[in-house]
């Protein structure tokens, strides 16, 4: 089983248990960066080419923030899974979830071809979303993919594990957001009194 990187990405497309098994063999942790990387760029140049870089400019500085983010991103995301998964007793290779999560988000280079699709036929910014969200989608159900071959679960259950840190981070968001409104509530009301 001797594949290059083209090839494993090829079967990780085409041939996903070859590829998983290929993965968990060889552990070729520089194709899940690059993967990563590479899926950053394109949804960076995607956004750019749509004008929603609202908080980044269009600069070195900033791809090289929104690349960081993606890395990082993509290893807490594996290690919250990995261990998620480990105190239910499914064991299961981290390593190879990483490289696999890598090589998903290379979904994202469909986003640029769409971005300049969708730019050419219409400048409507719900059609832009829904690009994004379609591809963001996609991503979303290799990485499902990904954590039924690395940890040998069913597809509800994979679905399952991987929205949990989504929904958590939304949970957070939720919570943060309504102690900012009681904060500005009780301190407009202390101005009242």
């Amino acid at each position: 089983m001797t594949l290059s990187g083209i090839e494993l990405v090829y079967d990780y497309f085409e041939d996903h248990v070859r590829c998983a098994a290929v993965v968990r063999e060889r552990r070729p942790l520089a194709l899940g960066v690059m993967g990563f990387l590479i899926g950053g760029l394109s949804v960076f140049v995607a956004q750019a080419l749509t004008q929603r870089l609202h908080l980044l400019s269009f600069s070195w500085s900033s791809l090289a923030v929104v690349l960081a983010w993606k890395l990082v991103a993509g290893f807490l995301l594996v290690a919250v899974l990995h261990m998620f998964l480990e105190f239910q007793g499914l064991r299961g290779d981290a390593v190879a979830l990483f490289i696999c999560f890598g090589m998903a988000d290379l979904a994202w280079t469909l986003a640029v071809p769409l971005a300049l699709i969708v730019r050419v036929l219409s400048r409507s910014s719900w059609l832009i979303t829904a690009s994004f969200m379609a591809v963001g989608f996609v991503s979303l159900s290799l990485k499902a993919r990904s954590l039924q071959d690395a940890y040998r679960i069913t597809t509800g259950k994979a679905w399952f594990t991987l929205s949990l840190p989504y929904l958590a981070v939304v949970a957070g968001a939720l919570l943060a957001l309504s102690l900012l409104v009681l904060r500005v509530v009780s301190e407009t009301i202390n101005i009242l009194n």
